[in-house]
């Protein structure tokens, strides 16, 4: 398996996955993927602390600026395709960016409330269209050229980017996170093919320095 552009090879993609699901584990799952928060796809109050279980630290002063951010990200969900990001066409995938415009106003853009902040509240809604994005996803995406360095790119082309790069790993890699998908079901972990390739691509990849 090639992923990341071909840039990032994956020897053992099924003991990645089922290290990242095993029961009593030392990875967010299956704390942060199962949390019950209101049941339905609509953001709430509780969802915006689910970052923690990532190791996305929410304090009191990103609470109340994740609380005023609310509705915008709660619009951004309404717009988006039925569709698995897989199968997610470019209107669809720039839905999708659009739920992080909201980081690029400049009421916000330097609050502390980041893509990486932004994502993990809203990939739980959406697991199967909306990326998790973070540090390790970042520097993995960037060797490729997919993200590009700049470090003031506005959010909703670093997502779009994104989002393209992960269609394309996973329709040229389909059978192959389809059996990842079937293998992770044994074990009573049920995920997106979408969260899959975020594990296998975080297991393999170095913590920036």
């Amino acid at each position: 398996m090639q992923l990341c552009g071909g840039t990032l090879p994956i020897e053992d993609p099924d003991e990645l996955l089922l290290s990242y699901v095993a029961p009593d584990g030392p990875y967010a799952y299956p704390a942060y993927d199962t949390l019950v928060t209101n049941g339905t796809p609509d953001l709430v109050d509780g969802d915006l602390l689910a970052p923690t279980l990532l190791g996305a630290q929410v304090d009191y002063a990103r609470f109340v600026l994740l609380k005023r951010m609310l509705p915008s990200l709660r619009e951004g969900l309404t717009g988006l395709p039925d569709s698995p990001l897989e199968d997610t066409d470019d209107a669809g995938i720039a839905a999708v960016a659009r739920c992080f415009a909201v980081l690029d106003e400049p009421v916000y853009a330097r609050a502390g409330a980041r893509g990486t902040i932004v994502s993990k509240v809203l990939h739980r809604k959406r697991p199967e269209l909306i990326p998790l994005y973070d540090s390790r996803i970042w520097t993995a995406y960037t060797v490729s050229g997919v993200i590009g360095r700049g470090s003031h790119r506005p959010w909703v082309e670093v997502m779009q980017a994104l989002c393209h790069s992960m269609r394309a790993d996973l329709a040229n890699n389909r059978a192959e996170f389809l059996t990842l998908q079937k293998a992770a079901a044994g074990n009573g972990a049920h995920l997106t093919l979408l969260r899959i390739l975020d594990v296998v691509v975080w297991m393999s990849s170095e913590p920036p320095g």
